[in-house]
């Protein structure tokens, strides 16, 4: 056999090669190395969360706070009432003499489940064959499963589905990430809630975000820190609130909507 016969022979297997590993792998190696490559302008995509190591509680004087049917402990009295203000039903934002800010937010349970089901972006029975019923059973256990996802647990192969479904994932991973995710993201616990932390102090300019969830419903606290200011929020600060939230009895809901009005 003549050696531009071999040469001939050579390609036309590594055509026949690559056609096929194109026809079974093809779409999951180009959603793999998408991945990869805007988890490169986007390293947050990488970060899973993390226990948070420092359980310390600030013993500082402070003022006890109840909003949305939840009672809880910050360590700071200098509460500027004039500035503070609950803004519809599921809103507050309060402000400190400081400087510094505190905003709460209230969901309505299995909100974010619902927001994604609708969006008919992920499909539900491919979802469920991958992860399981329990991932769609509750806010907390899909977020769970979103932040767990990396460009890494992308391969080429996998299968078709599992790539897509995956790379979902972990888009609305990279739009619901706060940018103060750089620094971590740690797994927290408040009372019967379950969540996240979004970064670790010191607090950035854009702020430092805890998400809690439970079957109750959601609860986010955005710390906001004035830049050079006399009061920093420290972790056992954050960890004040986290230990002391609980829900309220009824009798201090209704003190509270009252003096909000």
């Amino acid at each position: 056999m003549s050696r531009r016969i071999r040469v001939l022979v050579g390609l036309g297997i590594a055509v026949l090669v690559c056609g096929i590993y194109l026809c079974f792998f093809g779409v999951q190696t180009f959603i793999a190395l998408e991945a990869r490559y805007i988890a490169r302008k986007m390293p947050v995509l990488r970060k899973v969360p993390v226990e948070l190591q420092d359980s310390a509680v600030s013993e500082a004087s402070g003022k006890k706070l109840t909003y949305f049917g939840y009672e809880f402990e910050v360590p700071w009295d200098d509460i500027d009432e004039a500035k503070t203000r609950t803004i519809g039903e599921n809103k507050a934002i309060i402000v400190f003499q400081s400087g510094n800010v505190l905003s709460v937010w209230s969901g309505s349970p299995r909100e974010f489940v619902n927001t994604v089901l609708s969006n008919g972006k992920i499909d539900q029975g491919t979802f469920r064959k991958i992860y399981g019923d329990e991932a769609l059973q509750s806010d907390y256990a899909l977020h769970r499963v979103m932040l767990e996802t990396t460009p890494d647990k992308i391969t080429p192969f996998v299968t078709k589905r599992d790539a897509v479904s995956r790379a979902m994932l972990l888009l609305m991973k990279g739009i619901s990430m706060p940018s103060s995710a750089d620094s971590g993201v740690f797994a927290v616990r408040a009372g019967q809630f379950n969540g996240f932390q979004y970064g670790r102090p010191p607090i950035p300019r854009r702020g430092l975000s805890v998400e809690l969830f439970a079957d109750s419903g959601s609860l986010s606290f955005i710390f906001g820190q004035k830049v050079d200011g006399h009061t920093v929020i420290s972790q056992p600060d954050i960890n004040r609130i986290l230990h002391t939230l609980h829900k309220a009895p009824l009798g201090a809901v209704a003190t509270a909507s009252l003096s909000k009005q």
